[in-house]
């Protein structure tokens, strides 16, 4: 089984503005600063094609279920990857993310999109989560899309704060 996950948001600038934010060294040291989440960029790469790969390792977040515990790395670290694209001919920029748990028998990731949207820009992330482990692959699915879907928001809040500032 895997399960889905889906987050929407407008944000009040425009893509080039979210993805300049979204794709730099500053934006990891504000999510390091505001969020705690102990953000440092591990690599950056400005692709021929004007778009861009980053990879950002960050500290898993508290409240872990003891039954989780034994799965995750023992220095409490995972690594997103994100890597986005230029934009195409209708403004859109699209991307791909995963996060790597070092370790963990399970597999997070999907896509995401900026696009234009009236005076702004509309951010739209899928994903699924995957976890092999047999009796609890389910339970622990159901603890990550949550987990990640706050994580989202709370970027989400901080991405538009930051940007309508």
């Amino acid at each position: 089984m895997s399960k889905d996950l889906q987050a929407r948001v407008d944000i009040p600038a425009s893509v080039a503005d979210v993805v300049a934010l979204r794709t730099s060294e500053r934006w990891v040291t504000l999510k390091a600063d505001r969020l705690g989440d102990g953000s440092v960029l591990v690599s950056r790469e400005e692709r021929p094609d004007g778009g861009v790969d980053l990879a950002v390792s960050r500290e898993l977040p508290d409240g872990v279920p003891g039954f989780l515990e034994r799965f995750l790395p023992k220095d409490g670290r995972v690594v997103q990857h994100e890597s986005w694209g230029p934009a195409d001919g209708a403004g859109i920029v699209r991307g791909t993310w995963s996060v790597e748990i070092d370790g963990a028998p399970a597999k997070i990731g999907g896509t995401g999109s900026l696009e234009p949207a009236g005076t702004g820009s509309l951010q739209l992330v899928e994903g699924t989560v995957k976890v092999s482990i047999p009796l609890i692959g389910g339970k622990a699915e159901s603890f990550l899309v949550d987990v990640v879907q706050k994580l989202l928001a709370t970027e989400d809040a901080l991405l538009a704060e930051t940007l309508a500032g």
